[in-house]
């Protein structure tokens, strides 16, 4: 399978470290025009855009207006707070689902404006297994990951006669540095119970994700994939 993505403009969210930054790599290898963003200004070639914040996504939308086209959105960007939820702050809160819902509904909004005029388009929107199942202390982490699930389904629907494909998804436990700076030495433990016996690497998830952007997915639309070596069928 040759795929590739000459002539189509791509943007990423989130698009600095982990998932985000092998996708923004990849999708440039295979001959894409990308543009990424990020919160940290680490990254000199990638657009500074704070989500959870209103203003920015106003002038964030200002920029994309100026934009022929976009082809493809793939709404990366999150955020997690782990807490029980009773000890939630209103600030995490507003945080959380500003990051990893509101943006990205808005962002489609914007981006699904310009594939209706092309009549073409892929939205991949990655999820988790955290919004298919749970675990303590991710009560706002998996409100807004069930939360875009739901518009994946939606959006996919209104967007489905624009020849617009709209697709989640959720990987499981993926070896990036927030993984390790949250799990820590409990990796191993939780390698024990995934029946592939390993994390995946961000390669494998990226893998789905540039099969369901490219030509190559004429059919698949409003679709949840999870991707997480068996641990959510136990």
């Amino acid at each position: 399978m040759n795929i590739n993505f000459k002539n189509k403009t791509i943007l990423i969210t989130g698009a600095s470290s982990g998932i985000g930054l092998t996708l923004y790599k990849r999708f440039k290898k295979l001959g894409g025009q990308v543009i990424g963003t990020q919160k940290s200004k680490k990254i000199k070639d990638l657009i500074y855009v704070d989500l959870s914040s209103e203003e920015a996504l106003k002038n964030f939308f200002l920029k994309i207006k100026k934009i022929k086209k976009i082809d493809i959105l793939i709404n990366n960007a999150g955020s997690n707070i782990i807490n029980d939820i009773t000890s939630n702050r209103d600030q995490d809160i507003d945080e959380i689902i500003s990051t990893n819902l509101i943006a990205p509904l808005k962002i489609i909004r914007e981006v699904a404006k310009k594939m209706k005029k092309n009549k073409y388009g892929r939205i991949v929107n990655i999820s988790s297994i955290f919004g298919h199942i749970s675990k303590k202390k991710r009560s706002l982490y998996s409100s807004t990951k069930f939360g875009i699930n739901g518009i994946t389904k939606a959006s996919a629907l209104d967007l489905a006669e624009y020849n617009i494909l709209v697709n989640s998804v959720s990987p499981g436990f993926v070896l990036t540095s927030l993984t390790k700076k949250i799990l820590g030495k409990e990796i191993k433990k939780i390698e024990s119970k995934i029946p592939i016996k390993r994390i995946a690497n961000t390669d494998e998830i990226v893998n789905l994700v540039l099969f369901l952007s490219s030509n190559y997915n004429s059919y698949i639309t409003g679709e949840n994939i999870i991707i997480d070596g068996g641990f959510t069928t136990q």
